[in-house]
């Protein structure tokens, strides 16, 4: 018998802020397919997640499907690294005339990683770590009218998640996981400073089937969302707080995930496909609490529920050389639906400068070099496009103020297994 079990650690810094971000006064932040980060596999990187509920990213596939413990043989760590290149051009107009460019997005390291050991024939143990959501969005100070709105947004989430498998038989796999997370938020902006953390926990579900006479596997998982409660301080610049360093409190709920995937073999080429699905119309408000004043905002988000849909493929080039591809549309779960406090007058929007959000397009290439038995390679690379321009509105600014944006994304990754027999 022979194991796979994967580890990996991974944290995450990449594209705008969240729950405190809105806080007095301050927009929502959405990004395509809202906040919330693919990248959990480096093989999964390669072919745009295609086919990773069923397992086609091998063990790293556990950060979308608990189940994929059941690939582990004996012992088993993978994990990798993503290089996260945003670029958000935006051209500020007012009243149809441009006066500036902005660009607030930031490079991002986000990593991931796994571990699994078969410790029966058929139980499997392991854990995972991966980042859920996140995002980082800064505007200079000088950016006028745009930084009025906002100026620095972060959020940080790391996910250590225990799971346990059970295999009744070589092809049927189920397994839980407990998803302990820990969440970081920043936000800079005119009426206030706001920092907050919590530790939360949540739990994930999945099945793989896996018949290697067919060369099919299908995967199901179930990710829980969060209800998070973000406690920290508040330093406020502007308004009837102003000049005040007070106890605050952001409250807002994060979607949960129901996923299924499919990797169907053909000699040496499989096909691989994927739904993922997101219910962000949970994600409906933020309220921000200050000690001892109460419910000081209560900012609506008007988010919809949203898909992410992918095909790849995958080629045995050689006995050693893997090579893949992918393509997904990733929906964005904002409408057009109107904001409180948005001055533009051409387009009712729920998108924010905090992050100017879109439906996108993912193109992938990657590949997998087994060095020998026991240690593999992998590399991918993505390029994200938005499929529209997007018009936003500006807060605390004069009516008519817009900013127009551009969207896309490089992302490079790069990850490796490393295989053991049992002790």
């Amino acid at each position: 018998m022979t194991s796979r079990t994967s580890f990996a650690c991974r944290t995450s810094f990449a594209w705008a802020g969240l729950l405190t971000a809105t806080a007095l006064g301050t927009a929502s932040m959405a990004h395509a397919g809202g906040f919330a980060l693919k990248e959990r596999s480096t093989t999964g990187q390669g072919a745009s997640f295609a086919g990773v509920t069923a397992g086609a990213a091998g063990l790293s596939s556990m950060g979308f499907n608990p189940a994929a413990l059941g690939l582990v043989d004996e012992v088993e760590l993978s994990g990798g690294g993503s290089i996260v290149a945003p670029q958000a051009d935006g051209d500020v107009t007012v009243g149809g005339t441009s006066i500036g460019s902005v660009d607030p997005a930031r490079d991002a390291l986000v990593v991931n990683g796994y571990a699994g050991y078969r410790l029966q024939e058929d139980i499997i143990v392991g854990i995972a770590s991966y980042t859920p959501f996140g995002l980082t969005t800064q505007y200079e100070v000088s950016d006028l009218p745009v930084s009025l709105d906002a100026t620095t947004s972060k959020l940080l989430t790391l996910v250590i998640a225990p799971t346990i498998a059970y295999q009744p038989t070589p092809e049927f796999t189920v397994a839980g996981s407990i998803n302990i997370t820990r969440a970081d938020a920043r936000l800079v902006s005119v009426p206030a400073t706001l920092d907050g953390n919590q530790t939360t926990v949540s739990f994930g579900l999945g099945a793989l089937w896996n018949n290697a006479s067919s060369g099919t596997k299908v995967g199901v998982a179930y990710q829980h969302g969060y209800d998070l409660t973000l406690k920290g301080s508040g330093n406020f610049s502007a308004g009837p707080l102003a000049g005040l360093t007070l106890p605050a409190t952001a409250k807002a709920s994060l979607p949960s995930t129901v996923s299924a995937g499919i990797s169907q073999a053909f000699g040496d080429f499989r096909v691989l496909g994927e739904v993922q699905w997101q219910n962000w119309s949970v994600f409906d408000t933020i309220d921000v609490f200050a000690a001892g004043v109460g419910q000081i905002q209560a900012d609506e988000q008007h988010y919809d529920d949203a898909f992410f849909v992918s095909l790849g493929g995958e080629y045995d080039f050689s006995d050693k050389i893997v090579l893949r591809a992918g393509v997904a549309f990733d929906q964005t779960p904002t409408s057009d639906a109107f904001l409180p406090g948005q001055t533009n007058t051409t387009t009712a929007t729920d998108r924010t400068v905090r992050v100017p959000d879109e439906d996108r397009l993912w193109l992938s290439l990657g590949g997998s070099y087994d060095v020998n038995d026991h240690m593999t390679l992998d590399a991918g690379y993505s390029y994200l496009t938005g499929l529209d321009d997007v018009v936003v509105g500006v807060r605390n600014a004069a009516p008519g103020t817009n900013v127009t944006y551009d969207a896309g994304a490089h992302i490079f990754s790069v990850g490796g297994t490393i295989r053991f027999d049992a002790p």
